[in-house]
């Protein structure tokens, strides 16, 4: 792996753990660097924060949402998605409870507006659902809001009582919520 990304991973976990207040020399202690080699590869920590905020974003929104099908499959790759690693759950918890105030109108903005898009395909794989006769007629946002608050609750019962595995009786889970809405 090469240093930059080596970096990147280290400001990720530190980020996770510590919010913005990580420095940069524990990056280059957990890289195996000199302080000054980070700047061979970023300007400033806003730099680095940026850019490992930013891949993250895209690993997150554009991954997910382009390989979605139905409510099953996005609801599935989400969890997959935070299942990954405990730090991922971390980092976007604090990332979205406490923003770096320096990305306050440049990424949050860009999370908020994939965020409404991801809202819209949910909403519209919901909808195609109801006019097929797969899900019975009801309010959109009802079961939009019920599959987030699905999502996030069982996220954050992993950050909340500590446990590794996100998927404990997922299927179960995902049956009660769809014997509910169809």
């Amino acid at each position: 792996m090469e240093t930059k990304q080596k970096i990147m991973n280290s400001a990720f976990r530190l980020f996770a753990e510590k919010g913005n207040e990580f420095s940069l020399t524990e990056v280059a202690n957990e890289v195996g660097i000199k302080k000054a080699s980070i700047y061979a590869h970023f300007a400033s920590k806003e730099v680095l924060l940026y850019e490992v905020i930013d891949q993250e974003i895209y690993e997150y929104f554009f991954e997910i949402d382009e390989k979605r099908r139905d409510l099953k499959s996005t609801f599935d790759m989400i969890l997959n998605y935070y299942s990954r690693s405990k730090t991922k759950r971390y980092f976007w918890k604090r990332l979205l409870l406490f923003p770096p105030a320096a990305f306050e109108k440049t990424l949050m903005q860009k999370i908020n507006k994939l965020t409404e898009r991801r809202y819209e395909i949910i909403r519209n794989l919901i909808e195609a659902d109801m006019e097929d006769g797969i899900i019975r007629h009801q309010a959109t946002e009802t079961i939009l809001y019920s599959f987030l608050a699905m999502i996030h609750g069982l996220v954050s019962i992993t950050i909340i009582y500590e446990s590794e595995d996100l998927k404990i009786n997922q299927d179960e889970i995902w049956q009660n919520f769809w014997n509910g809405i169809k």
